[in-house]
Protein backbone atom coordinates (compact mmCIF):
# COMPACT_ATOMS: atom_id res chain seq x y z
CA UNK A 1 0.00 0.00 0.00
CA UNK A 2 2.59 2.61 0.39
CA UNK A 3 4.27 1.61 -2.34
CA UNK A 4 1.39 2.80 -4.27
CA UNK A 5 1.00 5.95 -2.54
CA UNK A 6 4.58 6.81 -3.10
CA UNK A 7 4.39 6.18 -6.89
CA UNK A 8 1.34 8.12 -6.90
CA UNK A 9 3.06 11.05 -4.78
CA UNK A 10 3.71 13.06 -7.91
CA UNK A 11 -0.02 13.04 -9.33
CA UNK A 12 -0.86 14.04 -6.06
CA UNK A 13 1.02 16.89 -5.39
CA UNK A 14 0.08 17.92 -9.11
CA UNK A 15 -3.45 17.90 -8.17
CA UNK A 16 -2.67 19.78 -4.84
CA UNK A 17 -1.04 22.74 -7.58
CA UNK A 18 -4.65 22.71 -9.21
CA UNK A 19 -6.82 23.16 -6.37
CA UNK A 20 -4.42 25.70 -4.73
CA UNK A 21 -4.91 27.51 -8.23
CA UNK A 22 -8.55 26.85 -8.44
CA UNK A 23 -9.12 28.18 -4.49
CA UNK A 24 -6.93 31.56 -5.57
CA UNK A 25 -9.16 32.16 -8.84
CA UNK A 26 -12.43 31.63 -6.74
CA UNK A 27 -11.20 34.08 -4.39
CA UNK A 28 -10.11 36.72 -7.13
CA UNK A 29 -13.54 35.78 -8.63
CA UNK A 30 -15.56 35.77 -5.50
CA UNK A 31 -17.94 33.06 -7.07
CA UNK A 32 -19.37 30.08 -5.10
CA UNK A 33 -20.13 29.72 -1.97
CA UNK A 34 -17.75 31.56 0.51
CA UNK A 35 -16.00 28.49 1.66
CA UNK A 36 -14.83 27.19 -1.63
CA UNK A 37 -11.65 29.27 -1.24
CA UNK A 38 -10.91 27.64 1.99
CA UNK A 39 -11.56 23.87 1.03
CA UNK A 40 -9.88 23.88 -1.86
CA UNK A 41 -6.59 25.77 0.24
CA UNK A 42 -6.81 23.05 2.43
CA UNK A 43 -7.00 20.35 0.06
CA UNK A 44 -3.90 21.42 -1.83
CA UNK A 45 -2.05 22.25 1.29
CA UNK A 46 -2.87 18.47 2.53
CA UNK A 47 -1.80 16.67 -1.27
CA UNK A 48 1.36 18.80 -1.42
CA UNK A 49 2.31 17.77 2.29
CA UNK A 50 1.36 14.39 1.47
CA UNK A 51 3.95 14.54 -1.21
CA UNK A 52 6.84 15.95 0.89
CA UNK A 53 6.44 13.48 3.97
CA UNK A 54 6.08 10.45 1.13
CA UNK A 55 9.24 11.23 -0.91
CA UNK A 56 11.15 13.39 1.70
CA UNK A 57 14.24 12.66 -0.97
CA UNK A 58 13.22 13.79 -3.80
CA UNK A 59 12.02 16.93 -1.89
CA UNK A 60 15.56 17.28 -0.21
CA UNK A 61 17.43 16.89 -3.78
CA UNK A 62 15.15 19.46 -5.60
CA UNK A 63 15.90 21.69 -2.63
CA UNK A 64 19.41 21.17 -2.39
CA UNK A 65 20.43 20.52 -5.94
CA UNK A 66 22.18 22.38 -8.90
CA UNK A 67 18.88 22.73 -10.74
CA UNK A 68 17.70 24.45 -6.75
CA UNK A 69 20.41 26.53 -6.81
CA UNK A 70 19.74 27.88 -10.15
CA UNK A 71 16.42 27.88 -9.47
CA UNK A 72 16.52 30.15 -5.68
CA UNK A 73 18.55 32.77 -7.98
CA UNK A 74 16.45 33.35 -9.92
CA UNK A 75 13.59 33.37 -7.40
CA UNK A 76 16.30 36.26 -5.47
CA UNK A 77 16.70 38.19 -8.49
CA UNK A 78 12.54 38.38 -9.46
CA UNK A 79 11.76 38.82 -5.81
CA UNK A 80 14.54 42.08 -5.91
CA UNK A 81 13.01 43.05 -9.68
CA UNK A 82 9.51 43.30 -8.03
CA UNK A 83 10.67 45.23 -4.77
CA UNK A 84 12.26 47.75 -7.10
CA UNK A 85 9.10 48.29 -9.03
CA UNK A 86 7.12 48.31 -5.96
CA UNK A 87 9.43 51.08 -4.56
CA UNK A 88 9.19 52.58 -7.98
CA UNK A 89 5.82 52.48 -7.74
CA UNK A 90 5.37 54.01 -4.02
CA UNK A 91 7.69 57.32 -4.98
CA UNK A 92 5.66 57.58 -8.04
CA UNK A 93 2.59 57.53 -5.92
CA UNK A 94 3.49 59.92 -3.60
CA UNK A 95 5.96 61.85 -5.66
CA UNK A 96 4.63 62.18 -9.21
CA UNK A 97 4.90 64.61 -12.20
CA UNK A 98 2.08 64.99 -14.81
CA UNK A 99 3.49 66.36 -18.16
CA UNK A 100 1.15 67.95 -20.69
CA UNK A 101 2.52 67.19 -24.43
CA UNK A 102 -0.86 68.80 -26.68
CA UNK A 103 0.27 71.71 -28.57
CA UNK A 104 -2.19 73.77 -26.77
CA UNK A 105 -1.45 72.80 -23.54
CA UNK A 106 -5.50 71.95 -23.29
CA UNK A 107 -4.82 69.82 -19.99
CA UNK A 108 -2.84 72.75 -17.95
CA UNK A 109 -4.62 74.72 -15.43
CA UNK A 110 -4.34 78.54 -15.73
CA UNK A 111 -1.92 80.22 -13.36
CA UNK A 112 -4.99 81.76 -11.95
CA UNK A 113 -6.80 78.90 -11.43
CA UNK A 114 -3.58 77.10 -9.58
CA UNK A 115 -3.60 80.56 -7.66
CA UNK A 116 -6.68 79.81 -6.37
CA UNK A 117 -6.20 76.17 -5.28
CA UNK A 118 -2.77 77.14 -3.54
CA UNK A 119 -4.66 79.55 -1.51
CA UNK A 120 -7.41 76.57 -0.15
CA UNK A 121 -7.76 76.71 3.57
CA UNK A 122 -10.74 74.27 4.03
CA UNK A 123 -11.95 71.48 1.74
CA UNK A 124 -13.99 71.26 -1.62
CA UNK A 125 -16.17 68.65 -2.29
CA UNK A 126 -17.33 68.51 -5.91
CA UNK A 127 -20.48 66.37 -6.82
CA UNK A 128 -20.82 65.95 -10.62
CA UNK A 129 -24.22 64.44 -11.94
CA UNK A 130 -23.83 62.26 -15.15
CA UNK A 131 -26.11 59.50 -16.40
CA UNK A 132 -23.48 56.50 -17.51
CA UNK A 133 -22.25 57.43 -21.15
CA UNK A 134 -22.50 60.86 -20.99
CA UNK A 135 -20.03 61.96 -23.75
CA UNK A 136 -18.78 64.96 -21.58
CA UNK A 137 -18.36 62.92 -18.42
CA UNK A 138 -14.76 61.73 -19.59
CA UNK A 139 -13.71 65.35 -20.29
CA UNK A 140 -14.91 66.63 -17.04
CA UNK A 141 -12.94 64.41 -14.95
CA UNK A 142 -9.84 64.67 -17.43
CA UNK A 143 -10.29 68.51 -15.75
CA UNK A 144 -11.25 67.67 -12.49
CA UNK A 145 -8.14 65.40 -12.02
CA UNK A 146 -6.00 68.32 -12.60
CA UNK A 147 -7.71 70.27 -9.97
CA UNK A 148 -7.09 67.69 -7.20
CA UNK A 149 -3.71 66.91 -8.61
CA UNK A 150 -2.79 70.54 -7.81
CA UNK A 151 -4.77 70.55 -4.03
CA UNK A 152 -4.96 67.83 -1.42
CA UNK A 153 -8.27 69.53 -0.38
CA UNK A 154 -9.68 69.56 -3.43
CA UNK A 155 -11.92 66.59 -4.12
CA UNK A 156 -14.27 64.89 -6.63
CA UNK A 157 -17.19 62.21 -7.28
CA UNK A 158 -19.16 61.07 -9.91
CA UNK A 159 -22.74 60.33 -8.85
CA UNK A 160 -25.48 58.60 -11.13
CA UNK A 161 -28.44 61.05 -10.33
CA UNK A 162 -31.03 58.14 -11.64
CA UNK A 163 -29.20 55.58 -9.07
CA UNK A 164 -28.63 57.96 -6.13
CA UNK A 165 -32.07 60.54 -6.75
CA UNK A 166 -31.69 60.84 -2.67
CA UNK A 167 -28.38 62.99 -3.35
CA UNK A 168 -29.80 64.96 -6.06
CA UNK A 169 -32.57 65.87 -3.93
CA UNK A 170 -30.47 66.70 -1.10
CA UNK A 171 -27.82 69.18 -3.29
CA UNK A 172 -31.08 71.00 -4.78
CA UNK A 173 -29.66 68.88 -8.13
CA UNK A 174 -33.05 68.51 -10.97
CA UNK A 175 -31.29 67.99 -14.12
CA UNK A 176 -28.43 65.89 -15.60
CA UNK A 177 -24.46 67.38 -16.53
CA UNK A 178 -24.67 69.74 -13.08
CA UNK A 179 -21.35 70.34 -10.85
CA UNK A 180 -22.09 71.18 -6.85
CA UNK A 181 -19.65 72.74 -5.21
CA UNK A 182 -18.86 72.62 -1.53
CA UNK A 183 -17.30 73.97 1.28
CA UNK A 184 -19.09 73.83 4.76
CA UNK A 185 -22.53 74.65 4.35
CA UNK A 186 -21.96 76.74 1.51
CA UNK A 187 -22.96 75.64 -2.49
CA UNK A 188 -22.68 76.86 -5.92
CA UNK A 189 -23.74 75.02 -8.71
CA UNK A 190 -22.36 75.35 -12.24
CA UNK A 191 -23.65 73.88 -15.67
CA UNK A 192 -20.12 74.72 -17.56
CA UNK A 193 -17.49 71.77 -18.09
CA UNK A 194 -14.79 74.58 -18.55
CA UNK A 195 -12.34 75.42 -16.71
CA UNK A 196 -13.21 79.11 -16.90
CA UNK A 197 -16.23 77.89 -15.65
CA UNK A 198 -15.10 75.80 -12.86
CA UNK A 199 -12.33 78.11 -11.46
CA UNK A 200 -15.69 80.53 -11.25
CA UNK A 201 -17.73 78.22 -9.29
CA UNK A 202 -14.90 77.74 -7.00
CA UNK A 203 -14.13 81.43 -6.59
CA UNK A 204 -17.78 82.09 -5.39
CA UNK A 205 -17.92 78.61 -2.87
CA UNK A 206 -14.62 80.10 -0.98
CA UNK A 207 -14.89 83.47 -1.14
CA UNK A 208 -16.49 85.01 1.89
CA UNK A 209 -17.14 88.53 0.16
CA UNK A 210 -18.49 89.38 -3.41
CA UNK A 211 -16.86 92.73 -4.15
CA UNK A 212 -18.81 95.31 -6.40
CA UNK A 213 -17.50 97.19 -9.76
CA UNK A 214 -19.37 100.12 -10.69
CA UNK A 215 -19.50 100.91 -14.63
CA UNK A 216 -20.42 104.88 -15.04
CA UNK A 217 -23.59 105.64 -16.81
CA UNK A 218 -25.25 108.29 -18.58
CA UNK A 219 -22.40 109.65 -20.47
CA UNK A 220 -22.51 106.87 -23.49
CA UNK A 221 -20.33 104.92 -22.13
CA UNK A 222 -19.20 101.16 -22.84
CA UNK A 223 -21.93 98.91 -21.01
CA UNK A 224 -20.47 96.08 -19.06
CA UNK A 225 -24.52 94.60 -20.38
CA UNK A 226 -24.59 94.96 -23.95
CA UNK A 227 -23.56 92.51 -26.41
CA UNK A 228 -22.90 94.88 -29.02
CA UNK A 229 -19.93 94.71 -31.00
CA UNK A 230 -18.66 98.12 -28.71
CA UNK A 231 -19.69 97.25 -25.80
CA UNK A 232 -18.79 95.87 -22.52
CA UNK A 233 -20.87 92.57 -22.20
CA UNK A 234 -17.71 90.14 -22.43
CA UNK A 235 -16.16 92.16 -20.16
CA UNK A 236 -19.15 92.22 -17.38
CA UNK A 237 -19.13 88.22 -17.94
CA UNK A 238 -15.71 87.69 -17.24
CA UNK A 239 -15.86 90.00 -13.88
CA UNK A 240 -18.81 87.69 -12.94
CA UNK A 241 -16.99 84.56 -13.69
CA UNK A 242 -14.24 86.05 -11.01
CA UNK A 243 -17.33 86.71 -8.20
CA UNK A 244 -17.39 90.25 -9.04
CA UNK A 245 -20.68 91.85 -8.30
CA UNK A 246 -21.36 94.47 -11.37
CA UNK A 247 -23.72 97.52 -11.63
CA UNK A 248 -24.17 100.46 -12.73
CA UNK A 249 -23.67 104.27 -11.42
CA UNK A 250 -25.10 107.26 -12.55
CA UNK A 251 -23.05 109.93 -10.29
CA UNK A 252 -25.95 112.41 -11.17
CA UNK A 253 -28.35 110.51 -9.00
CA UNK A 254 -25.99 110.61 -6.50
CA UNK A 255 -27.19 113.03 -3.62
CA UNK A 256 -24.17 112.13 -1.25
CA UNK A 257 -21.11 110.29 -1.44
CA UNK A 258 -20.09 107.66 -3.66
CA UNK A 259 -21.32 103.84 -2.58
CA UNK A 260 -19.42 102.92 0.35
CA UNK A 261 -19.12 98.79 -1.03
CA UNK A 262 -17.43 100.11 -4.31
CA UNK A 263 -14.69 98.03 -4.76
CA UNK A 264 -13.88 100.20 -7.89
CA UNK A 265 -15.34 102.69 -10.44
CA UNK A 266 -14.47 102.07 -14.06
CA UNK A 267 -15.06 104.69 -16.77
CA UNK A 268 -15.22 103.66 -20.27
CA UNK A 269 -14.54 105.93 -22.70
CA UNK A 270 -17.52 108.41 -22.46
CA UNK A 271 -18.77 110.64 -25.01
CA UNK A 272 -20.53 112.99 -23.69
CA UNK A 273 -18.42 115.52 -20.74
CA UNK A 274 -18.44 114.40 -16.90
CA UNK A 275 -20.29 117.42 -15.02
CA UNK A 276 -17.82 119.51 -12.43
CA UNK A 277 -19.88 118.26 -9.91
CA UNK A 278 -19.48 114.71 -10.91
CA UNK A 279 -16.20 115.23 -11.37
CA UNK A 280 -15.99 116.73 -7.97
CA UNK A 281 -17.36 113.77 -6.46
CA UNK A 282 -15.10 111.29 -8.20
CA UNK A 283 -12.23 113.57 -6.67
CA UNK A 284 -12.93 113.40 -3.07
CA UNK A 285 -13.35 109.49 -3.45
CA UNK A 286 -9.95 109.64 -4.94
CA UNK A 287 -8.41 111.57 -2.22
CA UNK A 288 -10.30 108.88 0.62
CA UNK A 289 -8.75 105.84 -0.80
CA UNK A 290 -10.67 105.03 -3.94
CA UNK A 291 -9.92 103.07 -6.74
CA UNK A 292 -10.44 103.82 -10.37
CA UNK A 293 -10.19 102.67 -13.85
CA UNK A 294 -10.43 105.33 -16.77
CA UNK A 295 -10.64 104.16 -20.30
CA UNK A 296 -10.19 107.00 -23.23
CA UNK A 297 -10.32 107.00 -26.85
CA UNK A 298 -9.12 109.52 -29.01
CA UNK A 299 -11.08 112.00 -30.48
CA UNK A 300 -12.20 110.68 -33.71
CA UNK A 301 -12.96 114.25 -35.66
CA UNK A 302 -9.86 117.56 -35.59
CA UNK A 303 -13.03 119.55 -34.35
CA UNK A 304 -14.59 117.35 -32.08
CA UNK A 305 -14.82 118.48 -28.31
CA UNK A 306 -12.86 115.71 -26.23
CA UNK A 307 -14.31 114.31 -23.09
CA UNK A 308 -11.49 113.81 -21.39
CA UNK A 309 -11.46 117.74 -20.72
CA UNK A 310 -13.48 117.15 -18.28
CA UNK A 311 -11.24 115.27 -16.26
CA UNK A 312 -7.70 117.65 -17.12
CA UNK A 313 -7.46 118.76 -13.49
CA UNK A 314 -7.96 115.99 -11.65
CA UNK A 315 -5.46 113.87 -13.83
CA UNK A 316 -2.91 116.35 -13.00
CA UNK A 317 -3.28 116.38 -9.38
CA UNK A 318 -2.33 112.75 -10.01
CA UNK A 319 0.62 113.11 -12.46
CA UNK A 320 -0.75 112.47 -15.53
CA UNK A 321 -2.91 113.58 -18.23
CA UNK A 322 -3.97 112.99 -21.81
CA UNK A 323 -2.67 113.86 -25.09
CA UNK A 324 -5.01 115.31 -27.84
CA UNK A 325 -3.71 112.51 -30.58
CA UNK A 326 -3.85 109.01 -32.20
CA UNK A 327 -1.09 106.78 -31.58
CA UNK A 328 0.31 105.01 -34.58
CA UNK A 329 3.35 102.53 -34.72
CA UNK A 330 3.96 101.24 -38.27
CA UNK A 331 6.78 98.92 -36.75
CA UNK A 332 4.52 97.22 -34.69
CA UNK A 333 0.77 97.30 -36.08
CA UNK A 334 -1.85 94.76 -35.66
CA UNK A 335 -1.86 92.99 -39.21
CA UNK A 336 -0.21 96.34 -40.77
CA UNK A 337 -2.78 98.69 -39.64
CA UNK A 338 -0.79 101.70 -37.70
CA UNK A 339 -3.56 102.85 -35.95
CA UNK A 340 -3.94 99.33 -33.85
CA UNK A 341 -0.46 99.44 -32.01
CA UNK A 342 0.74 95.86 -31.13
CA UNK A 343 2.50 95.55 -27.86
CA UNK A 344 4.37 92.26 -26.91
CA UNK A 345 6.59 93.62 -24.22
CA UNK A 346 5.31 95.06 -21.35
CA UNK A 347 7.19 97.23 -18.20
CA UNK A 348 7.10 95.18 -15.37
CA UNK A 349 4.31 95.09 -12.98
CA UNK A 350 1.63 93.32 -10.83
CA UNK A 351 -0.94 93.66 -13.47
CA UNK A 352 1.73 92.32 -16.56
CA UNK A 353 4.26 90.28 -15.09
CA UNK A 354 2.02 86.85 -16.51
CA UNK A 355 1.52 88.71 -19.86
CA UNK A 356 5.06 87.52 -20.98
CA UNK A 357 4.24 85.96 -24.47
CA UNK A 358 0.84 87.12 -24.71
CA UNK A 359 0.19 90.07 -27.51
CA UNK A 360 -2.01 92.86 -26.81
CA UNK A 361 -3.36 95.49 -29.27
CA UNK A 362 -5.05 99.01 -28.73
CA UNK A 363 -6.85 100.29 -32.13
CA UNK A 364 -7.55 103.63 -32.15
CA UNK A 365 -5.83 104.37 -28.84
CA UNK A 366 -4.14 108.27 -27.41
CA UNK A 367 -1.07 108.53 -25.55
CA UNK A 368 -0.56 109.65 -22.13
CA UNK A 369 1.71 111.48 -20.89
CA UNK A 370 3.46 111.10 -17.32
CA UNK A 371 4.22 114.46 -15.78
CA UNK A 372 7.49 114.70 -14.22
CA UNK A 373 8.37 115.63 -11.36
CA UNK A 374 5.08 113.45 -9.82
CA UNK A 375 3.36 114.74 -7.02
CA UNK A 376 4.37 114.17 -3.57
CA UNK A 377 3.63 110.90 -2.37
CA UNK A 378 2.41 109.90 -5.77
CA UNK A 379 3.84 107.09 -7.72
CA UNK A 380 2.83 106.74 -11.69
CA UNK A 381 4.14 103.56 -12.89
CA UNK A 382 3.63 103.27 -17.10
CA UNK A 383 2.89 99.85 -18.08
CA UNK A 384 1.76 99.50 -21.71
CA UNK A 385 4.36 101.21 -24.45
CA UNK A 386 4.41 101.74 -28.26
CA UNK A 387 7.54 100.82 -29.95
CA UNK A 388 10.27 103.58 -30.69
CA UNK A 389 9.70 103.85 -34.22
CA UNK A 390 5.48 105.58 -33.32
CA UNK A 391 4.46 108.66 -32.80
CA UNK A 392 1.28 110.20 -31.53
CA UNK A 393 -0.28 112.00 -34.42
CA UNK A 394 -2.07 115.17 -33.72
CA UNK A 395 -2.96 116.88 -36.84
CA UNK A 396 -5.75 114.57 -38.25
CA UNK A 397 -6.83 116.65 -41.32
CA UNK A 398 -3.97 115.60 -43.53
CA UNK A 399 -2.04 111.81 -44.45
CA UNK A 400 -0.61 111.13 -41.66
CA UNK A 401 3.17 111.67 -41.15
CA UNK A 402 5.46 112.10 -38.52
CA UNK A 403 6.10 115.85 -37.48
CA UNK A 404 8.72 116.60 -35.20
CA UNK A 405 7.30 120.49 -34.37
CA UNK A 406 3.82 118.92 -33.38
CA UNK A 407 3.88 115.40 -32.60
CA UNK A 408 5.67 112.91 -29.81
CA UNK A 409 8.06 110.52 -30.84
CA UNK A 410 7.72 107.01 -29.37
CA UNK A 411 7.92 104.91 -26.83
CA UNK A 412 4.59 106.31 -26.31
CA UNK A 413 2.58 105.40 -22.62
CA UNK A 414 -0.71 103.63 -23.61
CA UNK A 415 -1.42 102.45 -19.77
CA UNK A 416 -0.17 103.54 -16.58
CA UNK A 417 -1.19 103.04 -12.83
CA UNK A 418 -1.43 105.22 -10.08
CA UNK A 419 -0.84 104.95 -6.87
CA UNK A 420 -1.39 107.34 -3.47
CA UNK A 421 0.68 104.77 -0.74
CA UNK A 422 -0.88 106.91 2.34
CA UNK A 423 -4.39 106.73 1.38
CA UNK A 424 -4.40 103.63 -0.59
CA UNK A 425 -5.88 105.52 -3.81
CA UNK A 426 -5.26 103.10 -6.89
CA UNK A 427 -5.88 104.05 -10.53
CA UNK A 428 -5.31 102.63 -14.00
CA UNK A 429 -5.24 105.26 -16.96
CA UNK A 430 -5.93 103.38 -20.37
CA UNK A 431 -5.46 105.69 -23.57
CA UNK A 432 -8.15 103.05 -25.52
CA UNK A 433 -10.83 101.50 -24.72
CA UNK A 434 -11.77 99.22 -27.85
CA UNK A 435 -8.81 96.90 -26.45
CA UNK A 436 -11.63 95.40 -24.21
CA UNK A 437 -14.69 95.59 -26.24
CA UNK A 438 -17.08 92.84 -27.66
CA UNK A 439 -15.54 93.29 -31.04
CA UNK A 440 -12.26 92.62 -30.41
CA UNK A 441 -12.24 90.51 -27.14
CA UNK A 442 -14.96 87.85 -29.71
CA UNK A 443 -12.68 88.28 -32.64
CA UNK A 444 -8.90 87.45 -30.94
CA UNK A 445 -7.92 84.68 -28.90
CA UNK A 446 -5.22 82.19 -28.00
CA UNK A 447 -2.17 84.07 -27.76
CA UNK A 448 -3.70 87.80 -27.59
CA UNK A 449 -4.25 89.25 -23.74
CA UNK A 450 -6.10 91.56 -24.36
CA UNK A 451 -8.79 90.24 -21.88
CA UNK A 452 -6.37 89.16 -19.14
CA UNK A 453 -5.35 92.76 -19.34
CA UNK A 454 -8.47 94.23 -18.35
CA UNK A 455 -8.86 91.04 -15.41
CA UNK A 456 -5.64 92.13 -14.10
CA UNK A 457 -5.73 95.85 -13.96
CA UNK A 458 -9.55 95.27 -12.28
CA UNK A 459 -7.68 92.91 -9.61
CA UNK A 460 -5.05 95.14 -8.92
CA UNK A 461 -7.62 97.95 -8.33
CA UNK A 462 -9.29 95.80 -5.53
CA UNK A 463 -6.24 94.44 -4.33
CA UNK A 464 -7.40 90.79 -5.46
CA UNK A 465 -3.52 89.11 -6.16
CA UNK A 466 -4.38 85.56 -5.87
CA UNK A 467 -6.91 86.51 -9.34
CA UNK A 468 -3.85 88.65 -11.16
CA UNK A 469 -2.90 85.27 -13.68
CA UNK A 470 -3.24 84.62 -16.80
CA UNK A 471 -7.36 83.51 -16.99
CA UNK A 472 -8.58 79.59 -18.00
CA UNK A 473 -8.18 79.26 -21.93
CA UNK A 474 -10.86 78.19 -24.04
CA UNK A 475 -10.30 74.44 -25.61
CA UNK A 476 -9.41 74.51 -29.17
CA UNK A 477 -10.41 72.30 -31.85
CA UNK A 478 -7.83 71.20 -34.23
CA UNK A 479 -9.07 70.53 -37.42
CA UNK A 480 -7.21 68.11 -39.75
CA UNK A 481 -6.62 69.43 -43.28
CA UNK A 482 -7.50 67.28 -46.07
CA UNK A 483 -4.93 65.08 -47.27
CA UNK A 484 -3.20 65.97 -51.22
CA UNK A 485 -3.53 62.50 -53.64
CA UNK A 486 0.13 62.51 -52.86
CA UNK A 487 0.42 62.30 -49.35
CA UNK A 488 -2.10 59.55 -49.34
CA UNK A 489 -0.05 57.60 -51.86
CA UNK A 490 2.77 57.96 -49.66
CA UNK A 491 0.80 56.70 -46.68
CA UNK A 492 -0.71 53.89 -48.74
CA UNK A 493 2.58 52.50 -50.27
CA UNK A 494 4.27 52.90 -46.91
CA UNK A 495 2.23 51.39 -44.80
CA UNK A 496 0.15 48.58 -47.17
CA UNK A 497 3.54 47.64 -49.37
CA UNK A 498 7.25 48.92 -48.32
CA UNK A 499 6.91 48.39 -44.51
CA UNK A 500 5.79 44.55 -45.07
CA UNK A 501 8.02 44.00 -48.21
CA UNK A 502 11.14 45.52 -46.28
CA UNK A 503 10.43 42.63 -43.75
CA UNK A 504 10.29 39.83 -46.01
CA UNK A 505 13.35 40.96 -47.91
CA UNK A 506 15.31 40.81 -44.24
CA UNK A 507 13.65 37.27 -43.37
CA UNK A 508 14.72 36.22 -47.20
CA UNK A 509 18.33 37.75 -46.64
CA UNK A 510 18.61 35.56 -43.17
CA UNK A 511 17.36 32.73 -44.25
CA UNK A 512 19.72 32.77 -47.55
CA UNK A 513 22.52 32.88 -44.63
CA UNK A 514 21.53 30.58 -42.22
CA UNK A 515 20.99 28.30 -45.17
Amino acid sequence: MMTILRRSAPYLAGIGLILLLFAFAAQVLSSGPKWLPEVLLSLGVILITGYALLRPRDVMAALTGRQARYGGNALLLSIAFLGILATINVLSTHHHKRFDLTAGKQYTLSQETIQILDRLQKPVQVTAFFTPGDPRQTDVEDLLKEYAYHSDKFTYKFVDPEQHPGEARRLGVTTYGVLVFQQGDRRQQTYGIDEEDLTSALLKVTSDKQKTIYFTTGHKERDPQSFQPAGYGNVGRMLGQDNYRVKMLNLVTITGTIPSDAAAIVIASPRIPFTPDEVDKLSQWLESGGHLMLLADPPTKPDADDPMTAFSDLLKRWGIQFRNDIVLDPASAFFGDAASPLVTRFSYSTITKDLSGLTTFFPLARSIEVLNPAPKDVTVTPIIKTSSESWGETDLSHQPHYDKDADVRGPLVLAATVEYGERGTRMVIFGDADFASNNVLNSVRGAFGNGDLFRNSVNWLTEEKELIAIGPKKPQMHIMPPLTPAQQNTIFYGTAVFLPLTILILGGVVWWRRR
